[in-house]
């Protein structure tokens, strides 16, 4: 099982390596995402790889460590608004927080009672009771979907073979897919809908392993208001079904344009930050005419997936610079131990001297540290975007998020102006001393 997202739409990333995971792999199989991008080039995505990526890949390493290996699992995080590395502080105008500290996104998040195995199975005959809405659910561990973004699923699971067949046959089509609570397993409260689009019977090509390859639209969100059946859940032989109500914004008719305008500006002049600072994951400049903080699809809910991918690929770059690092450990190994680098070399990790393992340890530990919030950075604050109910409660959220990246880049601002103004008196120092010597 692995998932893979696309590198974002108007992204720069000028990083080695490959594409890799951006989330805990998905129960159903391997799945792809991707943006509308309508209006922007094709050229708007660039992907740089340096040739030290390519010329690695002739070392295999087996028996890896897997205790120490940096995961994407979120266990255990709990996510705030400062960037690694980052200063928290209270956010200006309507993002203040109470205690003056970064926002917690975690923590306002709600989940559902843990569901209970030993709980008797509800029946609901939606026939009597049309009012009453009941949708498969479809937990997809930790990835957060929103609106207007589409989905690529590999089904192989029987449960999900069944609930595929089910949606099919009765015609709707749709399932709801929350997201799981890192530790405890309870389901987010609020959940992005999938619709079925296109469906393609793959089990011929993959001997079975897959059945189905299905292609999906976010087209809304739901309360989940209770579990029917938790007792399938433990024995894995069917899947979940809920009672739901479809959730709208409460704000409509709300005139909002002034605060749209500024959190637009916002973006454009992080934009425009990411450019001079040459952030090796960045948005392309071009971008900025297609964008729009307003309702809608080609709005907020479209600004929010290209930070989703930002910082998604900001990720990936961490993986690929772990893997850089791992590779240019063991050539150098090998090559001071006379091996032919010009073929594939394969190598057990307990066979390598102890020098060697401490080494990848400790890059493993380094990157496990630095990726921690960064992996729920990509999940929870756009879980709780999709919980809002209203425009203007996103718009405040989002205005959280980016205001940590807006001081992530003053800090790097900071950081350069001081070092380039240690380096001009350092050099005025050398200057300075020239007349005096040529006085003496």
């Amino acid at each position: 099982m692995s998932t893979t997202t696309r590198v974002g739409p108007a992204l720069v990333r000028a990083m080695s390596g490959c594409a890799s995971s951006s989330a805990q792999p998905a129960a159903c199989g391997m799945h792809t995402s991707r943006w509308h991008t309508r209006g922007l080039p094709k050229h708007n995505v660039r992907l740089m790889k340096s040739p030290i990526a390519a010329s690695h890949r002739g070392v295999c390493l087996t028996r890896w460590p897997v205790a120490a290996t940096g995961t994407r699992r979120p266990s255990a995080f709990r996510t705030y608004g400062a960037a690694p590395g980052g200063e928290a502080g209270s956010v200006d105008d309507s993002f203040d927080h109470e205690d003056g500290g970064a926002r917690d996104f975690f923590a306002e998040l709600k989940w559902l009672p843990p569901l209970d195995p030993s709980k008797d199975v509800e029946l609901v005959d939606t026939t009597q009771n049309p009012t009453t809405m009941v949708m498969p659910v479809f937990p997809l561990g930790s990835t957060a979907y929103m609106p207007h973004s589409d989905h690529v699923l590999n089904i192989f699971e029987p449960r999900y073979r069944s609930m595929y067949s089910d949606i099919l046959f009765n015609g709707s089509r749709r399932f709801v897919v929350p997201v799981s609570h890192p530790t405890t397993g309870e389901l987010a409260a609020v959940a992005p809908v999938f619709y079925l689009e296109d469906l393609k019977e793959v089990s011929e090509q993959t001997a079975d392993a897959v059945k189905y390859v299905c292609s999906h639209k976010v087209i809304g969100r739901v309360r989940i208001t209770r579990t029917l059946n938790d007792k399938v859940w433990a024995d894995r032989s069917t899947y979940l079904k809920a009672v739901v109500t479809p959730l709208e914004d409460v704000d409509d008719d709300e005139d909002l344009s002034t605060k749209e305008q500024l959190l637009k500006e916002r973006f454009v002049s992080i934009i425009a930050k990411q450019t001079k600072l040459g952030e090796p994951v960045r948005f392309t400049e071009n971008l900025v005419d297609t964008l729009s903080a307003e309702r809608g699809e080609d709005g907020l809910w479209r600004l929010a997936g290209l930070w989703q991918s930002l910082l998604q690929n900001r990720l990936s770059a961490k993986e690929s610079e772990l893997s850089n690092d791992i590779q240019v450990l063991l050539r150098n190994y090998l090559t001071k131990q006379g091996k032919d680098m010009q073929s594939k070399v394969t190598v057990q990790f307990d066979k390598l001297p102890q020098e060697i393992r401490n080494e990848f340890t400790r890059l493993q530990q380094t990157f496990r540290e630095e990726t921690l919030a960064m992996v729920g950075q990509t999940i929870y604050p756009f879980t709780l975007l999709v919980q809002c109910d209203s425009h203007a409660e996103r718009l405040n959220v989002f205005g959280s998020m980016l205001e940590e990246e807006e001081k992530r880049l003053q800090a790097k601002v900071a950081l350069q102006s001081l070092f380039n103004t240690n380096r001009g008196d350092s050099s005025a120092g050398e200057d300075g001393d020239k007349p005096a010597s040529e006085e003496a």
